[in-house]
């Protein structure tokens, strides 16, 4: 796998996955780092998941949270596994780019169309 780290943070025990909101226009994914609370802001995303890191083993240690929070996965991720799929009809799109948000439980992969903005959370 290939990706390209976006976002780093200063703890790797206390960054969580705490709230996601989807409303069709946008996907906002909260997280919580050492108690201060963020929002990563995708407008309209072509898809996401949402598992538990221990089902993303494939991914470790590239994308853990030692590395960072917030990933472009390049090459050998979420996008990939589907593009094997005969129904998935984005495959080769090279519009969308796949990111990965780490948290301590819970990863949130994200097929998107544009970079995510970040800011403070009003959570």
């Amino acid at each position: 796998m290939k990706n390209k780290i976006l976002e780093c943070g200063n703890s790797t025990n206390t960054i969580e996955v705490i709230n996601l909101n989807f409303d069709v226009d946008l996907l906002t994914i909260t997280i919580s780092i050492d108690g201060d609370k963020i929002d990563i802001i995708f407008e309209e995303p072509a898809g996401f998941r949402v598992l538990d890191e221990g089902d993303l083993l494939e991914f470790w240690p590239e994308c853990s949270l030692q590395a960072g929070w917030l990933h472009e996965i390049i090459s050998g991720g979420w996008f990939d596994l589907e593009s094997k799929r005969n129904g998935f009809s984005s495959c080769g799109n090279s519009e969308i780019t796949e990111y990965l948000v780490v948290g301590v439980n819970y990863c949130v992969s994200i097929l998107g169309w544009e970079k995510p903005s970040i800011q403070q959370s009003t959570r």
